[in-house]
């Protein structure tokens, strides 16, 4: 245990109004750079983690978790397959989808469109729409013919509202005797939603599903089954019953999890997450240098109050555990500051890139370029406790090299040379 006096002579050496300014500012310094790499660190993976969370809860909330797509692209009897799915233990919902590419065109400007068949009553299950919409309303959707649901930054781009008319134009139209003619049907907007992500936003409509089939031409057709589960997590669990299921509904085709559709992309971010923990740890790491420094110079400047502390009595380890004292209160008190200011910046994140944008007129945060259109951010306990305790651990080794060179001082040819 740590007794009075070496907790009064490791505190005397901390003090900024000591005598020893230059040392104290470089213990600062060290103290400020443990604080910079803690803070920096939590904040990094806290975005990392809240892109990739919001990327995932995007994807799989307009795509499901599972994706069933028939051998030729085309299956009938849909709905007798749907139910036979959704039967299975944790299955959600299976929705029958038909999707398609078109380009959309509103007045003399075009862009290109992912076009989405699907049931009303599904479109109205799905939460990330329907819970997200903006303007209008998904409750008469499906009830007239050729109703569009569009995205907020599409309807922003375009100056377009309820009622207003899109025409869909697709290159695989009917063939007649002067050649291929584009398919062209004009829909009408009946809803608008903004989920908050720039892809989905922008370039996805909705129609129902029986507009899509006649658009189209898939007939009582449709190109997929989507399935949603309880959680993305139990895939692996629900994969082999649903297999079962569907050879047995003689279905022919390929199912594919959300896991297998973004692996690549997911992979990079897991990738880039590693990383960036590597390259940010070693600021920590330069920080615990600085600390080892300090308390070198520390030793150096105190050799005279080391030598008289042994002649009055103080042994080697009470010499070790001062020196152990001042060394750990840095690293203890940077990492708490880091700590704290990193979960509190990851936390106002947005409110900060808002407030740098209203200071230069810069943009900090493009929605266009990064896909998301606030600067995602979700603290996770667990990795603030491993950031905490690496930078703990660190600083810790780094005192004792130090405090042993201090206990190791010869009294008796440290006052004779003073």
């Amino acid at each position: 245990m740590f007794r009075s006096y070496e907790w009064k002579v490791a505190l005397k050496y901390l003090n900024v109004k000591g005598h020893d300014g230059f040392v104290t500012v470089i213990a600062l310094f060290s103290l400020f750079g443990i604080f910079l790499g803690v803070g920096a660190l939590i904040v990094t993976m806290s975005v990392m983690g809240g892109f990739r969370e919001e990327l995932l809860g995007k994807v799989i909330g307009f795509n499901g978790h599972i994706l069933y797509q028939p051998f030729g692209g085309k299956m009938e009897n849909y709905d007798e397959a749907a139910n036979k799915l959704s039967t299975v233990n944790n299955v959600v919902k299976v929705r029958p989808i038909l999707e398609g590419q078109a380009m959309a065109m509103m007045g003399d400007n075009g862009t290109f469109a992912l076009v989405r068949g699907v049931k009303p009553d599904d479109l109205r299950t799905q939460s990330l729409v329907s819970d997200n919409i903006v303007t209008g309303t998904l409750d008469d959707f499906g009830d007239r013919e050729n109703d569009i649901v569009i995205g907020k930054r599409l309807a922003d781009k375009y100056s377009l509202e309820i009622g207003s008319d899109i025409t869909l134009m697709s290159p695989k139209g009917r063939i007649t005797a002067f050649g291929t003619v584009p398919r062209i049907q004009q829909f009408y907007v009946s809803a608008i939603f903004e989920v908050g992500e720039y892809n989905y936003d922008s370039s996805y409509f909705f129609v129902s599903l029986p507009d899509a089939q006649n658009y189209f031409q898939y007939d009582d057709q449709v190109a997929a089954l989507e399935v949603t589960l309880t959680h993305a997590d139990m895939v692996a669990e629900v994969y082999p019953e649903l297999s079962k299921r569907i050879v047995e509904a003689g279905l022919a085709g390929r199912i594919i999890d959300w896991q297998q559709l973004n692996r690549s992309f997911f992979n990079a971010l897991q990738i880039e997450r590693n990383a960036m923990f590597i390259i940010l740890s070693l600021i920590i790491v330069v920080a615990v240098f600085n600390v080892i420094s300090t308390m070198i110079m520390l030793v150096k400047s105190k050799t005279r109050d080391i030598a008289v502390l042994r002649t009055m009595g103080a042994s080697r380890s009470s010499v070790t555990r001062i020196f152990f004292i001042i060394g750990s209160s840095i690293g203890f008190l940077g990492t708490f500051l880091g700590v704290v200011g990193g979960i509190y910046l990851a936390n106002h994140l947005q409110w900060v890139a808002d407030l740098i944008e209203a200071m230069t007129g810069a943009t900090v945060w493009d929605a266009e370029t990064r896909f998301i259109t606030e600067i995602p951010s979700k603290v996770d306990s667990s990795e603030v406790i491993a950031v905490t305790l690496v930078a703990l651990v660190l600083s810790l080794l780094a005192t004792i090299f130090p405090a042993i060179r201090a206990a190791n001082t010869d009294p008796v040819k440290a006052l004779k040379y003073e």
